[in-house]
């Protein structure tokens, strides 16, 4: 038998399949019943916040409920609701899009959420237990596995979730709502830059955690002035704004290219 000569082209390896999410419930929102509407709902919020899709990102109905394992009924009511508050955009073919933020929307969130998450971490100061101080240094210390074992999807989860239980304690519901209006902005740009980004673990450990080891202190000891100063400091360090930047940077040179 004779063999071709001819060799076959490489195969271009196919996109990884997005992780499938959790249906999460619904009952610890603000008077949300537990609904397969408000479970869509939550999850779908909580994946934007946690940067489980990139900037400029489309997704189509089909793609998000194979996602969450349900119906298009909710899903579709959970992206008009998430599409309201500015997580998505609806496009012209029933598809939405993770919008893409300019330097200046990024500029003005950020000083909301530098003014909103000091006060919060401010209120929490006077008002935090040691149950929940312990609860905060068990979060922080699951951080610091995730840095060294590069598990940065995990840690982007565990920010999350370690930030919003400082501003659940604070126990102003306005407030943590603004704030998380805000992080629904922000949450895919927050997880691209994370992803993107050749910092060591040693450089991740003394720079993006000692301000939460700050917060810490300052919490524990219910020093109000003290938590607020370090919350704001850890929003303004000034690797992780520059991280913004050159993100903006080339994810408007990719769309160029795309065009």
């Amino acid at each position: 038998m004779v063999t071709s000569s001819r060799t076959r082209p490489a195969r271009t390896p196919r996109p990884k399949s997005p992780p499938r999410l959790q249906l999460l419930a619904a009952s610890d929102e603000s008077g949300a019943s537990d609904t397969v509407q408000n479970r869509a709902y939550v999850s779908l919020k909580n994946a934007v916040m946690e940067g489980r899709f990139r900037p400029g990102e489309v997704v189509t109905l089909r793609v998000l409920s194979g996602l969450l394992g349900t119906s298009d009924m909710p899903v579709r009511e959970a992206l008009r609701r998430l599409t309201s508050e500015g997580a998505f955009e609806a496009l012209p073919n029933r598809s939405t899009r993770i919008p893409r933020l300019s330097r200046k929307q990024v500029e003005q969130i950020y000083e909301l959420r530098i003014d909103l998450e000091g006060k919060a971490a401010a209120q929490a100061a006077e008002h935090i237990s040691k149950v929940q101080v312990d609860e905060l240094q068990s979060l922080q210390a699951q951080m610091n596995a995730c840095i060294d074992n590069n598990e940065m999807d995990r840690f982007t989860a565990l920010n999350k979730e370690f930030h919003f239980r400082v501003y659940e304690i604070a126990g102003n519901e306005p407030m943590q709502t603004l704030i998380e209006m805000l992080w629904l902005r922000m949450g895919p740009l927050v997880s691209w830059i994370g992803k993107m980004s050749a910092e060591s673990p040693d450089h991740m450990r003394k720079i993006g955690m000692a301000q939460h080891n700050r917060l810490l202190k300052a919490l524990q000891a219910r020093d109000s002035e003290a938590a607020c100063e370090a919350m704001r400091a850890d929003l303004r360090e000034p690797t992780k704004l520059a991280g913004f930047w050159r993100a903006i940077d080339q994810l408007s040179v990719a769309e160029k290219n795309q065009k």
